[in-house]
């Protein structure tokens, strides 16, 4: 039987077979506060590994023909969707001999049984650390985007602006070449971009007027605060300069740290030319959105003027002509 999701455990293991092996294993494993989900049939093996993300690993107990659980082993580790589950196989001294099977099939360890129960657990928990350490990363990731979301959800004016950012952002990347990880970090970056809006009240946040010289102080702080909430967390790390500088102006003319010229990286440049086309193009507190034409006209002067990277607003241009976004009826933030 498969039980619910755990947290706050070593692990979470699948044990597959029958009999007084796999009884001692999950004693084992148990004592030291795995939790240990167990399935008789080979079959139902795949299932789980979908259906129940928070298994960290599979170990094979193999009470006869190793050739089944060898096959299985390898389409799981040749999947892409389950490859960091590990899988480990107890094998009897009858069997030891198959482990090269085994391991050619992508299995991260063997232990041979009788084995003591403190190697069994110390063996599952280096055998499942590469699964756990993407769990937490995928986990801290989530958390802060949700916590974006419900940031931008405290002005009406800003609902779905994280994402578009991140969308034309993403899309400008992809147009230029840039790496996986480089998309992957303007995907991310353009969700938590505004995330030091925390900090920013909600009676600026809403102002339906011009700003005063203090309240644009306030507002000029958000690069740094979502720099300094996310700095911490290493699952953050590459995004912290589109964070920190998505407001910089390739003429020096931004905030926080007034960069100019190649001081000022290509990542925020992209996410500063997507973060203006998208507040120039949707309603915000104090103004209705500006028409299509109104906005080119003012990423092009913006770009003349070295405000914006004049490559990525033509990029940005071009793809508008390819494919018109639908920008009509949604809310941007206050940039």
């Amino acid at each position: 039987m498969f039980v619910g999701a755990v947290t706050d455990v070593p692990g979470r293991v699948l044990l597959v077979g029958t009999g007084e092996a796999v009884r001692d294993l999950r004693t084992a494993l148990t004592a030291e506060g795995w939790v240990c989900d167990e399935s008789d049939k080979l079959i139902g093996v795949l299932v789980a590994l979908h259906v129940n993300p928070d298994l960290h690993g599979v170990l094979f107990v193999p009470d006869g023909n190793l050739r089944p659980y060898v096959e299985l082993c390898r389409q799981v580790k040749f999947d892409p969707r389950t490859a960091l589950v590990a899988v480990v196989f107890a094998l009897t001294a009858e069997n030891a001999a198959s482990c090269a099977q085994a391991y050619a099939a992508g299995a991260d360890d063997c232990i041979e049984l009788p084995a003591p129960p403190r190697e069994i657990v110390r063996r599952m928990s280096r055998a499942c650390r590469a699964k756990q350490a993407t769990d937490s990363l995928e986990d801290a990731t989530v958390l802060m985007s949700s916590l974006a979301n419900a940031i931008e959800g405290r002005d009406i004016y800003t609902r779905g602006h994280v994402e578009r950012v991140s969308t034309y952002a993403t899309e400008l990347g992809r147009r230029i070449g840039v790496s996986d990880r480089d998309l992957y970090t303007l995907r991310l970056g353009g969700i938590v971009h505004d995330i030091g809006k925390v900090a920013v009240p909600d009676h600026i946040l809403n102002k339906p007027g011009k700003l005063t010289d203090e309240e644009f102080a306030i507002v000029q702080r958000h690069p740094v605060v979502g720099h300094d909430i996310l700095q911490p967390s290493r699952s953050f790390r590459g995004v912290l300069p589109l964070v920190r500088w998505h407001h910089e102006r390739p003429n020096g003319t931004g905030y926080p740290d007034g960069l100019r010229g190649d001081r000022l990286p290509l990542l925020p440049r992209i996410v500063a030319v997507a973060d203006v086309f998208d507040a120039l193009s949707t309603s915000r507190s104090y103004r209705p959105a500006f028409a299509m034409d109104k906005c080119i006209a003012i990423l092009r002067d913006a770009a003349a003027k070295g405000e914006l990277d004049p490559a990525l607003v033509d990029l940005l241009l071009e793809i508008l002509s390819e494919t018109p976004l639908a920008v009509a009826g949604v809310s941007p933030a206050r940039p």
